[in-house]
């Protein structure tokens, strides 16, 4: 695991040790045009899936839903699928349906929250990973916090990797939602990374 090391920097980790930090698919993330979001939530609430998060981002104006099914002792879901659609004819959502249609956007998966995620992106970044972000992080009211870090897409507008940690607050609840500050930032990296490589 990466752990913090107080006596110096961490020693070098290979691929099979960033394997063993994620844990599971966090959530998967759909993009489609912003007048078929009653069609995407209707499919996916028939399949038992409820909706636990709507946000609103205001630089890169779009809305980002999540959905979510069943519970775990840690989370107060099983599963989640989200959704993300903008009004905005020219945000990178409607960049990537524009291109590529309606599909799945970004895949993220769940790291160990016993990681140093700072650590895991320097160690990730020694193995050859390229990352669009830094490491994102929010926390919220309740001292639980949320840390993020994305992977460069291979086509302008395509689809990403996210790693994601959820970290518990002083009541042991782990952070089970997203912040908008950290999905904006995500937008403007993903927006200036897409048109620097979209030649």
């Amino acid at each position: 695991m990466f752990a913090p090391s107080p006596s110096g920097p961490a020693p070098a980790r290979d691929s099979s040790d960033i394997l063993k930090s994620i844990r599971h698919i966090d959530h998967i993330t759909y993009v489609t045009a912003y007048e078929r979001e009653k069609n995407f939530i209707t499919r996916w609430t028939q399949l038992g899936f409820r909706e636990h998060v709507r946000l609103f981002c205001p630089r890169w104006p779009a809305t980002h839903i999540a959905l979510v099914s069943g519970a775990t002792a840690e989370y107060p879901w099983a599963t989640m699928t989200g959704l993300s659609i903008s009004e905005d004819p020219h945000s990178p959502v409607n960049e990537y349906v524009r291109r590529y249609g309606e599909g799945v956007q970004h895949t993220a998966y769940n790291i160990d929250p016993e990681v140093d995620m700072e650590e895991l992106y320097i160690q990730m970044k020694k193995l050859g990973w390229d990352f669009m972000t830094p490491v994102l992080t929010y926390k919220n009211t309740h001292g639980a916090a949320l840390r993020q870090i994305f992977v460069t897409p291979k086509v302008a507008f395509g689809t990403f990797v996210e790693f994601v940690q959820r970290l518990p607050g002083p009541d042991g609840q782990a952070f089970d939602g997203f912040d908008t500050m950290n999905i904006d930032d995500l937008y403007q990296c993903y927006s200036d990374y897409s048109k620097s490589i979209d030649k």
